[in-house]
C-alpha cells in the first residue's frame, strides 16, 4: 500500500476520493477484523510520508492542500500518530517493509518506461514519477519474485503510478525493451522482462467491483466487529 491510502485510511480529509475513501476503509476494517487473509505491506519510506501527511494538516495552516480545511487539533494528531504507531509496530497491523538493494536494482525496470513514454497524470501533465513511486513498483517487482505476481497487489489510489504499472505490464516491443536496457531483467529477476515480472495492481478510485472483486475474490468485504481504530473522519 502506498501513502496516499495509508493516510488516508486515519485521516480521510488527505484523500481526496470519496470512493477510495471508502474503499480503504473496508479493506482495512475486514483486515483488522480478522474477516479477510491479506497481509499488508508498507514500504518504510511510506511509514515516513504518512507521518508527513499528518504534520501537514496539524501544522501548514499556510498549505494549500490544508487552508480550506484548516489544521487539525493537535490532540487529533498526536491521536492518529499513536494509533499509526501501534499499527507498524512490530508488524502489528502493516508489515514495515525495508528497502534493499535489490528494490534498487530493480528500479532499472520501471524508471526507463516511465521516463520514455508520455503517462499522462490527467490531460496536460506527463510530468514523470518521483523516485518514491518507481521504488513502491521495484518493490512489488521482488515480492512478486518471491510470491509469484498472482499473490501480490500494488494497491494506491495514485493515478499515475497505477497507469506506469499497467504500460509496464503491455506489450512493449522487443526494439524498445533493448533501447530502454528492460533486458537487465534477467540479471535483476532471473527472468526474462514480461508482464509477469510485475504484481497485480487496484487503484480505488478507478477501479470496477469486477476488478477488485478479481483481486479480493469478493468486494465488498466482510468487515466484522472489532477494536476500532482511532481515525479523525471530519
Amino acid at each position: 500500500m502506498d501513502t496516499n491510502l495509508v493516510a488516508g485510511y486515519y485521516l480521510p480529509r488527505s484523500l481526496n476520493s470519496i470512493r477510495a475513501k471508502e474503499r480503504i476503509q473496508i479493506i482495512l476494517d475486514s483486515v483488522r477484523s480478522n474477516e479477510a487473509d491479506l497481509f499488508l505491506y508498507i514500504p518504510n519510506f511510506c511509514i515516513a510520508e504518512t507521518f508527513s501527511v499528518f504534520a501537514k494538516h496539524a501544522f501548514g495552516h499556510w498549505n494549500k492542500h490544508v487552508k480550506k480545511k484548516r489544521t487539525i487539533d493537535k490532540r487529533v494528531y498526536d491521536s492518529i500518530c499513536d494509533q499509526f504507531v501501534r499499527d507498524i509496530h512490530n508488524g502489528n497491523f502493516f508489515y514495515h517493509y525495508e528497502l534493499s538493494r535489490y528494490h534498487v536494482l530493480a528500479i532499472d525496470l520501471v524508471a526507463p518506461i516511465d521516463h520514455y513514454y508520455q503517462i499522462t497524470r490527467g490531460k496536460k501533465n506527463h510530468a514523470p514519477m518521483g523516485a518514491f513511486d518507481h521504488l513502491i513498483i521495484a518493490m512489488g517487482i521482488h515480492l512478486a519474485h518471491i510470491h509469484g505476481n498472482e499473490n501480490v497487489c500494488i494497491v494506491s489510489a495514485d493515478d499515475r503510478l497505477t497507469n506506469v504499472l499497467e504500460k509496464c505490464k503491455s506489450n512493449i516491443p522487443p526494439n524498445i525493451i533493448k533501447k530502454l536496457k528492460l533486458d537487465s531483467a534477467q540479471k535483476v529477476t532471473g527472468k526474462e522482462f514480461s508482464s509477469k515480472l510485475f504484481p497485480m495492481h487496484l487503484n480505488l478510485k478507478t477501479a470496477t467491483n469486477l476488478e477488485m472483486t478479481q483481486v479480493f475474490g469478493s468486494w465488498p468485504l466482510m468487515v466484522g466487529e472489532h477494536q476500532s481504530a482511532y481515525r479523525w473522519v471530519k
